[in-house]
């Protein structure tokens, strides 16, 4: 039993050990394989298909031979340079095999098979099947598209595909459901009765269950408004200016937008392509013209367009030709008659035609003139020759109607105007002759001249004492008018007297009359007499009364008190008692010392009216004087002899101040409340130089009562009053005197500074040289705000700002009088 046992047991491996032998066996044995490894494989047409095969397992190094063979077992050869077909085999290292089917088609379906030999006498072969599918294909699915409003429309999406394909409907990302007015259809998606509202993104989704393939067309539907124009913006018709640019507007509404193009109806030409002179805005629809033509006359025609429609608009275009004055003529009527000037335009439209004197700035308007009754304007026109006709009827024709006028036409194009003379003749007339009288002496000529005014223009004849002035050597006669001159040379004197230009033309004559007389040297001087010799006035004397009168008499004449200057003599003169028929135009001073000669003597001429002065004199020294007058004949003789010594040097005269009081007010206005510029006269410096100026200024406190000398008599009790108490009599009224130095002795003004505002001041300006101080010049004035009243009886009104410390003085005195 136990041998039966142990011979099973080995009876038992030895089978273990063959079906072990066995298996290693058939796992070593080789095989072919297939990528992709599926049995089937789906392929969509048209599409590339790579599958490829390769041995796996065992000794590989024993297989040969790999091909593969088509759905008709085949040999698929590998693909040649030269040629190219679309089924072909192609070696992919290491050791695969490829089957490429470069463009699938339907008729490619099948089963394709990989075979190998494998030592030499085994066949190995594995087999793919492929099936054909058509993918997702859109055949007609734009991915923009434009329904009109307001019509039905339907969004295109026709696809094909095998298995065929199914279709749903996405609107702006929503799936499409229970809409009434969207019907999806087996080739699109209709839209019935297109709304604004129906813009958007459209998805057309196609998919087959089979295969999962899945495929989406996006499409974009913009609804488009076909044009519509906008009645407000757009004219039926415009007028436009010959010669001028020009541009018409064409406005739509639409969408998209629409484009616009011209067309000139009587040429049906396109103006956007077709003209120099015309440019089109595509996208504005702005026609602009360039230098309108008269041709332009007519329609244009504007239409506008875009994807959804196209409208047109016709502009009737008038031409506007701006006027034109064809003739204005002339005309020449005698003064008392009827004038009429005419003047013809034309233009498009016709132009109204009136006129205006070139004199007047105011056109004339149509009928009788408001301001004058004479004038008449009227208008007609001829129809048949296009041409407006205005007439100018003036009844009846004065002188003064005589010169140019404008003849204005006017239009919707503007204005023109052309000028048209209307000349008024009249007989002669002297009006415009100036000269009555003339004069001559010493044989000397003299050109006599007379002006006949007068159209048409006179001849004029001359006459002496009547009678007709014939050929002569003492006469030369220059022209025969309208202006004529006669050149008398009176050798004799039969020829002064009255000569006579007789005028005549068609309308009459007129005589003018000239006397020529013969003039003569003047006479000598009357009387001379000194009027300034500047230096003696130190004092001022005031007569010893208590009549007013006598008083302001004894003021004014001492105004004219004749007083000397160390270097500088005035003269007066009394003129002569004729002047020898021509006026005096000089005086002439001769003067010499006392032991000279007349021969020796030096000349001084003044023209008349001027200041006669001599200056630059020997002071102390003794000057003797002559006198003579002049005119255009000559000198009289030397008359009127005066002699005086000069005085030695003395101290500058008194600065005039030239500041003018404010009336009523007798004294000088500041226009500030803190400053005062005060001006003067630059004074005599008698004899030495002016170095400087002192110039004291106070606030003027006043009133005064009475002024008292010296010795402590009242004024009223004396008959004098020494000017050097003139500090003294105002010291006791003002009040915070200051005192400055000028040093520039050309300076003429200086500005006060840092005053106190509504207060009254005085100003004493005295000039100095190496001889000492002049008189003060003084003044009052006031600065800005309420004014200082002057003491009552002070008068404001009588005399100006500026005046001389003995004016100032006399003035304050008399005050407590009055």
């Amino acid at each position: 039993m136990m041998v039966n046992a142990a011979m099973m047991i080995l009876r038992a491996d030895f089978l273990l050990f063959l079906i072990t032998q066995l298996a290693c066996v058939v796992c070593d044995e080789p095989e072919l394989r297939i990528l992709p490894s599926s049995a089937t494989l789906i392929k969509p047409i048209g599409h590339q298909t790579l599958v490829t095969c390769r041995p796996f397992g065992g000794d590989i190094s024993l297989i040969s031979n790999i091909r593969w063979l088509d759905t008709k077992n085949r040999t698929i050869e590998p693909t040649k340079s030269e040629t190219k077909s679309r089924i072909s085999v192609e070696d992919m290292p290491p050791d695969s095999l490829a089957l490429i089917i470069s463009s699938l088609q339907e008729n490619d379906a099948g089963t394709y098979t990989c075979v190998a030999s494998y030592a030499g006498s085994k066949i190995l072969s594995k087999s793919v099947e492929i099936h054909t599918i058509v993918a997702v294909t859109w055949v007609d699915a734009p991915t923009e598209q434009y329904p009109e409003l307001g019509k039905d429309y339907k969004v295109r999406c026709k696809v094909t595909g095998k298995p065929a394909p199914r279709v749903e409907w996405r609107v702006n990302g929503v799936t499409l459901s229970g809409n009434n007015r969207l019907i999806a259809e087996t080739d699109g998606l209709l839209i019935q009765n297109v709304e604004v509202t129906d813009d958007g993104t459209y998805t057309c989704r196609a998919f087959v269950f089979d295969t999962g393939e899945l495929s989406e067309r996006h499409i974009k539907v913009e609804v488009h408004i076909p044009p519509k124009f906008d009645e407000n913006e757009m004219k039926g018709s415009m007028e436009f200016v010959e010669g001028e640019s020009a541009s018409i507007t064409c406005k739509a509404e639409g969408k998209p937008s629409p484009t616009y193009k011209w067309i000139r109806s009587s040429t049906k030409e396109n103006l956007g392509i077709s003209s120099d002179r015309f440019s089109v805005n595509e996208h504005t629809g702005v026609l602009q013209i360039n230098k309108v033509t008269r041709d332009d006359n007519g329609d244009f025609v504007c239409f506008a367009s875009n994807g959804a429609g196209s409208v047109e608009h016709p502009v009737r275009v008038t031409v506007i030709i701006k006027p034109h004055v064809l003739e204005i003529r002339n005309i020449s009527v005698a003064a008392g008659q009827e004038g009429v000037l005419e003047c013809r335009a034309t233009g498009n439209p016709l132009p109204v035609v009136t006129f205006r004197k070139l004199s007047s700035e105011t056109p004339m308007i149509a009928g009788l003139q408001p301001n004058d009754e004479r004038i008449v304007v009227h208008q007609r026109e001829d129809r048949e020759r296009q041409q407006a006709i205005g007439t100018l009827a003036i009844t009846p024709l004065k002188t003064t109607d005589d010169g140019l006028y404008e003849c204005i036409a006017r239009n919707k194009g503007g204005n023109v105007t052309s000028n048209g003379h209307i000349t008024v003749e009249f007989p002669p007339s002297f009006a415009h002759t100036p000269m009555n009288i003339s004069w001559s002496w010493d044989h000397r000529p003299v050109n006599l001249t007379c002006i006949a005014d007068s159209i048409p223009n006179a001849t004029i004849t001359w006459y002496l004492n009547e009678r007709m002035i014939q050929r002569d050597p003492n006469f030369f006669i220059y022209n025969k008018g309208p202006q004529s001159s006669i050149l008398v040379t009176p050798t004799d004197t039969k020829f002064y007297g009255a000569y006579t230009c007789l005028a005549r033309n068609i309308h009459g004559e007129a005589r003018h009359d000239i006397r020529l007389m013969e003039a003569h040297h003047p006479q000598e001087v009357q009387q001379a007499k000194f009027e300034v010799i500047t230096g003696k006035h130190s004092q001022i004397y005031l007569l010893r009364t208590s009549n007013y009168l006598q008083i302001s008499i004894y003021i004014v004449l001492y105004v004219i008190y004749l007083f000397f200057v160390a270097t500088t003599v005035k003269f007066n003169f009394v003129e002569p008692r004729t002047d020898g028929g021509r006026p005096i135009k000089a005086y002439v001073a001769q003067y010499k010392l006392e032991n000279q000669n007349w021969p020796e003597a030096q000349n001084k001429t003044w023209p008349v009216d001027a200041a006669y002065i001599i200056e630059h004199l020997i002071p102390q020294a003794t000057y003797h004087f002559r006198f003579s007058a002049l005119n255009e004949v000559g000198y009289s003789p030397w008359a009127a002899p005066l002699h005086t010594t000069m005085p030695r040097r003395s101290n500058p005269e008194e600065p005039t101040i030239l500041n003018l009081a404010t009336p009523p007010n007798r004294f000088a206005e500041s226009s500030y409340g803190d400053r005062f510029e005060i001006r003067w006269k630059k004074p005599a410096d008698n004899g030495e130089y002016i170095d400087r100026y002192d110039l004291e200024y106070c606030i003027f406190t006043g009133p005064i009562s009475e002024v008292k000398r010296a010795d402590g008599d009242s004024f009223k009790e004396n008959a004098s009053y020494k000017t050097s108490r003139l500090n003294d009599v105002l010291a006791n009224e003002v009040k915070d005197c200051k005192t400055l130095e000028i040093r520039n002795n050309e300076q003429t003004s200086y500005a006060l500074e840092h005053l106190e505002p509504q207060t009254l001041y005085k100003i004493e300006l005295r000039a100095h040289n190496a001889i000492g101080f002049s008189t003060p010049g003084q003044i009052l004035f006031r600065t800005a705000r309420d004014g200082y009243n002057l003491p009552e009886g002070f008068d404001y009104s009588s005399a100006p700002a500026t005046f001389s410390s003995y004016t100032l003085l006399v003035t304050l005195l008399l005050i407590p009088m009055l």
